[in-house]
């Protein structure tokens, strides 16, 4: 399944909200449940959104150096989005910048139910990001069957198709909040002036237990509506669900468990009221000891820190402007929370702070692209800082942020020698080899981030840092290495131990610029790179 799209989350929190501000009661006439279904029926548009994130500090306490550095690089920081399309569901571009103390970052991207498309200053080419988790969706179909693929289309489609309804009917079981208001008002968006609905909306933390409360019991009281939406949910997975269990008996792979299945995909009565049951049972168990389960949290341990995130000086404050159809047109938003604290801490909270305008709802609307007939770079997935940063220019100020300020390569690997407590797997754990200590290649390399191959035929590993471009090739047996193709020597030589590559840890360390140390009492090894 695809992931959720920068616009989706926009639009989740743009929804959210909503919800926080919808219940069944009408303000002033204006039905605030039509409202949430108008919202959540937008599928293209374009629009701007700006969204600042403060620091509150504490000014009776004197940071640390590395604190006080963070604080001055991002006390205060902005994402201004001055050019989002969204064309379809899945399909949006978008253009802004992002601004901190040392200048602001422009960037750009499109995405489709496919890929993300990334151009950043600093990028040495487009970057490309799959939407599977590291395989591209094409991989991932290749193993299922062409009806698999296709039922897992149709729920896609459907499930977006969908979305609007299980929006509208979580939304509308929220009751109303203390604060709200709905006024006339003229604003002047994308350069027309329209005569809009100001919808004022004050959300307090001593409110919040109220509000869940209420929405839990309002859904408890929708025995009719719980009962359709279930069915919307069955009549959604029931077709994926048939054809896996076509296919399992065809391959003689049926389970138990299959058996068990069975009879709720042959019976949609059936299957609604034994999920309506178990839904029910448990959110009246819940309401039955929802007060004594506050009670106990707030008196638990962690109780004060609870008590003061709920209290008062928290708040959502929101002004949605809405048009004729109550579909929202701007917006400002702005969060508070105050951090539970002891009095020592140099940051006591944080206050966001979010403005939007959209138009084009519901009209043709194209997304840009990106050209990357220049070539582009393909990561699997962020969470390589090493693969990241290979694709920026050293000298770029993203660059300086990913690596200098925010240090995303900075690792520290803790390793306990094999008389120590029994916390690795014997492939990885570290020995003593008369007196040279003696790490699992893939292991360490691997935790810095690098890339590491084994060639059988030579007995030789080849490992590529992707932070410093260095390549180093071992065998095993061997005394020596090869260091960017100069030969270095070795303490001892490489060897297969449990299946795995064994090497000096001083060598293999040293060479991908990282440091190490010994801890003699806990017979501990560790390895730090910045």
């Amino acid at each position: 399944m695809k992931n959720i799209t920068m616009q989706r989350w926009l639009s989740l929190l743009l929804i959210v909200m909503l919800v926080v501000l919808a219940g069944c009661q009408p303000v002033n006439g204006v039905d605030l449940n039509k409202l949430i279904e108008s919202s959540s029926s937008v599928k293209t548009s374009q629009g701007t959104q700006t969204i600042t994130f403060d620091l509150i500090r504490n000014a009776s306490v004197k940071p640390s150096e590395e604190q006080q550095k963070m604080l001055d690089l991002f006390g205060n920081v902005k994402l201004s989005i001055t050019d989002m399309k969204q064309q379809d569901l899945t399909h949006l571009s978008v253009k802004g910048t992002f601004e901190y103390a040392k200048g602001k970052i422009p960037f750009q991207i499109v995405m489709s139910d496919q890929q993300y498309i990334i151009q950043v200053e600093g990028a040495k080419k487009p970057i490309v990001l799959h939407n599977s988790g590291g395989a591209s969706m094409e991989q991932l179909q290749s193993t299922l069957s062409k009806e698999m693929q296709e039922q897992m289309k149709q729920l896609q489609k459907k499930a977006e198709q969908m979305a609007p309804t299980f929006v509208t009917y979580f939304g509308t079981k929220l009751p109303n909040p203390k604060t709200i208001s709905i006024t006339d008002s003229k604003q002047t968006i994308n350069n027309e002036s329209l005569n809009l609905k100001q919808v004022h909306v004050e959300v307090k933390g001593d409110e919040l237990l109220n509000l869940v409360k209420g929405f839990l019991t309002n859904l408890l009281a929708d025995e009719k509506g719980m009962k359709e939406l279930i069915g919307q949910l069955y009549d959604l997975v029931l077709p994926l669900a048939q054809q896996a269990m076509k296919e399992s008996k065809a391959q003689n792979q049926e389970s138990p468990m299959d058996e068990m299945i069975a009879p709720y995909l042959n019976n949609k009565t059936l299957a609604v009221e034994f999920a309506f049951t178990f839904l029910q049972t448990n959110l009246k168990k819940t309401l039955d000891n929802y007060d004594q389960s506050v009670q106990e949290a707030l008196s638990s341990p962690a109780g004060s820190s609870l008590r003061e995130l709920l209290s008062e000086k928290n708040y959502l404050k929101l002004d949605l402007y809405v048009d004729s159809d109550l579909i929202p047109r701007k917006s400002y938003m702005e969060l508070l929370v105050n951090f539970p604290t002891t009095g020592e801490e140099s940051v006591t909270g944080m206050k966001v702070t979010s403005t939007s305008e959209v138009w084009n709802i519901n009209k043709p609307v194209t997304a840009d692209t990106i050209d990357v007939s220049g070539g582009k770079l393909e990561l699997e997935s962020l969470n390589k800082p090493g693969k990241v940063l290979q694709a920026l220019d050293s000298k770029s100020k993203l660059y300086e942020l990913l690596k200098s300020d925010l240090h995303i390569t900075k690792k520290e690997i803790n390793m306990f020698m094999d008389d120590s407590e029994d916390i690795y797997a014997d492939s990885v754990k570290p020995y003593n080899r008369n007196g040279v200590v003696m790490v699992p290649a893939r292991f360490v390399v691997e935790q810095l981030d690098a890339d590491v191959t084994w060639d059988a035929a030579t007995q030789q590993v080849s490992i590529v840092d992707s932070i410093n471009g260095t390549v180093i090739k071992l065998n095993i047996g061997s005394k020596q290495a090869s260091v960017n193709g100069m030969i270095k020597p070795l303490e001892a030589e490489a060897e297969l131990t449990n299946g795995s590559t064994f090497v000096p840890v001083r060598f293999i360390a040293e060479s991908m610029g990282a440091v190490v140390s010994w801890d003699q009492e806990l017979q501990m090894v560790t390895i730090t790179r910045d």
